[in-house]
């Protein structure tokens, strides 16, 4: 179970980027009173906040219950969440490098987590 919610955390992560990415892009940032009240009242990057936040007190729940050499490496797995969401939100290009790094990144997660 802690695993699962780890992967969850993972997920969370990349969705969080997600949503800053689409922030970013319908807005340019600057370092001005209007410009930060405008940051911060953007959808995209307020659920962004709140997918950090959220992730990071169920890391936080995961943490006080599990190993964290166990369950770290699930974070990994946003590497991949990242370059899928990206492709399908975002409609970024993936490259065979990128899919041979992923299949890698999931091959050394399993070694770890691996009883």
């Amino acid at each position: 179970m802690y695993l699962l919610l780890a992967v969850i955390c993972a997920f969370m992560i990349a969705l969080g980027q997600i949503f800053w990415k689409l922030g970013m892009e319908r807005m340019p940032f600057t370092f001005t009173l209007t410009g930060l009240i405008k940051f911060f009242m953007n959808g995209y990057i307020i659920s962004g906040i709140f997918m950090y936040v959220s992730e990071t007190f169920l890391w936080f729940w995961l943490l006080a219950r599990e190993q964290v050499s166990k369950i770290y490496p699930a974070l990994s797995l946003s590497y991949i969440f990242v370059l899928v969401m990206a492709r399908v939100f975002l409609k970024e290009k993936i490259v065979f490098t990128q899919v041979i790094g992923i299949l890698l990144v999931v091959l050394g997660v399993s070694l770890i987590v691996k009883k």
